[in-house]
């Protein structure tokens, strides 16, 4: 496993780089993480002696397969971590990913795949995109009288702590009483019934219960 400083580099050349169709100089890579022209010259050089990048010309670099693989996965445990610090715990998008650069590197891959299992039938915020699979989320306004449904997320949940007040909050099952002309969706919940605005339903992710 690698050092988590080299994991940071590079995903660091990743995100300059995109897809990797073109290389990164050394400027950049300094750059995007805050750090000194001689300390970056001397990682890179470490992580080409390793085969995780190959020298372009002058101090360019590029990501080898080798070295693509590592980047990817890093890249993707940060995208899956801040998506559920931001969207399941309502952590601020700044301290989300602040959070996500320091747990990535620790987190097993057999977590980051439960955590975006447990996710997948949601759709992130801009800027998120790619770190949750399965389909595209289904909320409370597309839902039906009648219908059985439990709630997935609830997005913003720091801006919501009202609904997580009713108990309306992930795991919780709802049950769709009424939609009314305005929009609003009363749920019935704890057997109670709540009238919901369509601002707030459009955040409140659910899936049908089995």
């Amino acid at each position: 496993m690698l050092p988590s400083a080299f994991e940071d580099y590079l995903e660091a050349i990743l995100t300059i780089t995109g897809d990797g169709g073109r290389p990164a100089t050394l400027a950049e890579i300094a750059a995007a993480l805050g750090t000194g022209a001689a300390a970056a010259e001397t990682t890179v050089d470490s992580l080409a002696e390793e085969g995780y990048l190959e020298r372009v010309s002058g101090d360019a670099v590029r990501l080898t397969a080798k070295g693509s693989t590592v980047a990817s996965t890093v890249a993707r445990k940060h995208r899956v971590l801040q998506c559920f610090l931001t969207e399941m715990l309502g952590v601020d998008e700044a301290a989300a990913d602040k959070e996500a650069c320091t747990l990535e590197h620790g987190i097993s891959d057999e977590t980051i795949e439960r955590l975006s299992s447990y996710m997948g039938g949601t759709r992130c915020p801009p800027g998120h995109q790619g770190c949750c699979r399965g389909r595209e989320a289904c909320t409370l306004l597309d839902c039906k009288e009648g219908d059985l449904v439990r709630v997935a997320m609830v997005r913003g949940a720091r801006r919501n702590r009202r609904l997580l007040d009713l108990g309306i909050f992930p795991g919780e099952v709802v049950e769709i009483r009424r939609k009314l002309q305005n929009k609003s969706v009363v749920v019935r919940v704890k057997d109670c019934d709540i009238a919901i605005s369509p601002e707030i339903a459009a955040s409140i992710l659910v899936e049908s219960c089995p």
